[in-house]
């Protein structure tokens, strides 16, 4: 078994982790470390155990928001025909796009960091 190392706005945890998935949980830490950064930068310093039950409920909201997204694309696609799934697909680019203009966003405010 394999251990990663995370730090979480300042905060160290040693994480076990099936062996092979140290990119993936590093990654994954990463971006909690990013939002936890963000909040602290919004907010100000919190306890650790509030930060991150916060950052928790903001990757829960997006997760919520992503799965909204998919079920509408899904039921907008299963209803068949050429003008919807162009619809669809209009609505992907879209969503593509904005998540884009996210991600530019926030690798500025770290390159700013």
């Amino acid at each position: 078994m394999a251990q990663v190392t995370l730090s979480i706005a300042d905060h160290q945890y040693h994480i076990s982790c099936d062996d092979g998935q140290e990119a993936q949980i590093g990654r994954l830490g990463r971006y909690l470390d990013q939002r936890g950064r963000e909040l602290i930068a919004a907010i100000g310093p919190v306890q650790e155990n509030l930060l991150l039950a916060m950052i928790g409920l903001l990757i829960a909201d997006e997760l919520a928001e992503t799965y909204g997204e998919l079920e509408e694309l899904r039921s907008a696609t299963g209803s068949g025909g050429a003008e919807t799934k162009a619809a669809a697909e209009s609505a992907v680019v879209d969503a593509v796009d904005a998540l884009s203009v996210r991600i530019e966003a926030i690798a500025e405010r770290l390159r700013g960091a």
